[in-house]
């Protein structure tokens, strides 16, 4: 049977075991599912795996020679054989999903175990669940770094296949000399500051009114109009109180202004 497989029906075991027994026997036929997996990494080609691989079927191997706790009877362990769960593997199959899958039931373990040793009425049994959380912590740390490993190897993998497929970018063409030089224009703002052209209309009649409003006297008293041009511009004619007659005031009119 495929480790994948393996490996999620002892999940689901330990998930419906109930009583002490049936979960010790789960947590210490996890480890030795662990150590099968690492005995088959041992006898793989590269290096780093195989390495990596032995260390893990130690770490397996003491994992379940720590939750070897006699408590009873354990019905989990009836239909599973001499070899349990471990001598059911025949082949590991694709190690990225069974390592991530076997890290998950190692956790599961150990989250079992800590709540185990909590309401642990014996201290041997506390003592064993604790024994098993930290030889279950080694395991997981190695099958991490197995995964880390893959997934660098398969990431080197896929940057050597793409390699080839790239292609280099077509290089620019150099200019010949029968082309001749280049006339390079650099391009500005021009120079000097344009002005806005007054229309005709307008600036001929701003200087009549100006001419209009220089010949008129008027009273800084005076409220109202002070003087008013007639239509053709010709003349001024302008109106004031017995007491402003005597006003030199004279000066161009302010359009606009207040009075």
């Amino acid at each position: 049977m495929e480790a994948l497989r393996l490996i999620k029906t002892a999940r689901h075991a330990l998930a419906e075991a109930r009583n002490v027994p049936d979960v010790l026997a789960e947590a210490r036929q996890a480890a030795l599912l662990t150590e099968a997996v690492g005995a088959r990494l041992a006898e793989l080609d590269d290096g780093e795996l195989a390495g990596l691989g032995q260390q893990l079927a130690e770490a397996g191997s003491h994992a379940a020679g720590c939750l070897d706790h006699s408590s009873g009877d354990s019905s989990a362990l009836l239909g599973l054989g001499v070899g349990g769960r471990a001598g059911r593997l025949t082949e590991i199959g694709p190690l990225p999903p069974v390592l991530a899958e076997l890290g998950a039931l190692l956790r599961d373990v150990g989250e079992t175990l800590v709540v185990l040793a909590c309401g642990a009425d014996t201290e041997s049994l506390y003592w064993t669940c604790i024994d098993g959380v930290d030889a279950g912590a080694d395991c997981k740390d190695l099958v991490a770094r197995l995964g880390q490993v893959v997934r660098q190897a398969a990431g080197e993998y896929e940057r050597e296949q793409a390699e080839p497929a790239v292609t280099s970018p077509p290089s620019k063409p150099q200019a010949s000399e029968e082309d001749g030089p280049l006339l390079v224009l650099r391009l500005g703002p021009p120079p000097g500051r344009s002005e806005a052209r007054v229309p005709d209309d307008c600036s001929s009649a701003r200087s009549a009114v100006t001419e209009v409003s220089s010949s008129c006297s008027c009273s800084n008293r005076l409220f109202g109009m002070a003087g008013t041009a007639d239509a053709s511009g010709a003349g001024c004619c302008c109106t004031a109180d017995a007491s402003d007659q005597g006003s030199d005031m004279s000066g161009p009119l302010r359009i606009g202004s207040a009075v």
